[in-house]
């Protein structure tokens, strides 16, 4: 689970990268833009559903302050989703094309809280799935 995690996190990342490189641009390239917003979509659900289904053992596993801190975690992402969801509603391809500039400040806003919870996810979580990875997958088996 650490490892796909891992994996995810850097696929995030590296859109999240291809994106800022995409928007330091100083005319939209919509085709790329796109691609790369739905690859960054995917990742990040991925991510989100992993998470999730691992949760509640974390938790279960876990010290009080801990279980805080995963909770915590698990709201902040769901109100992060809703956030997400509504950047990509609003932003539709042809509203990034007539309002770039207005678009790059927004979706800087978006990428710059996305990597801050990469480091939160791994701040909290690594630890806990490299101490409880085996308990993890004898469960799953």
């Amino acid at each position: 689970m650490l490892d796909k995690l891992r994996q995810l996190h850097v696929e995030i990342q590296e859109n999240l990268d291809a994106i800022k490189d995409l928007t330091s641009m100083p005319e939209p390239d919509v085709g790329r833009l796109a691609s790369t917003r739905l690859a960054l979509t995917r990742a990040s659900r991925a991510r989100t559903l992993l998470l999730e289904s691992m949760y509640d053992e974390l938790i279960s596993g876990s010290s009080e302050p801990t279980k805080a801190a995963i909770g915590a975690l698990r709201a902040e992402g769901r109100a992060n989703l809703m956030v997400s969801i509504q950047h990509i509603a609003h932003w539709s391809l042809p509203e990034i094309a007539f309002r770039w500039t207005e678009y790059c400040m927004a979706s800087a806003t978006i990428q710059s809280a996305m990597r801050a919870r990469i480091r939160r996810e791994v701040d909290l979580i690594y630890p806990l799935l490299s101490s409880s990875e085996i308990n993890l997958s004898r469960k799953r088996a």
